[in-house]
């Protein structure tokens, strides 16, 4: 009943080293997956989006360089229609002390 070859005891696992660096460093031995090529969406779409949304970019800029360049213009007129005003009194006093 007990007597005979006792079976065979499989193999155990190999221990590995739990340390942080070992931990860190566990899969960079691997080797990598080549990286997936480029993929040109423009012959799938009939289009490219870069171009649309670079136009639009470009777009926005031009619309925002106008409207600074106009309010620019706004307050050039002011600061001088105020300066003329300011000088005109100035030279109202002037000739009041006369």
């Amino acid at each position: 009943m007990f007597g005979g070859i006792p079976p065979e005891l499989p193999d155990l696992p190999e221990i590995q080293e739990q340390s942080t660096r070992a931990i860190r460093l566990r899969g960079t031995i691997q080797k990598q997956l080549p990286g997936i090529p480029t993929l040109n969406t423009s012959d799938l779409l009939g289009y490219n989006p870069r171009a649309i949304e670079a136009a639009r970019l470009a777009e926005a800029i031009g619309i925002a360089f106008e409207i600074s360049r106009r309010q620019k213009m706004v307050m050039a007129a002011r600061a001088r229609e105020e300066d003329r005003i300011l000088q005109a009194l100035a030279q109202r006093r002037r000739a009041w002390w006369r």
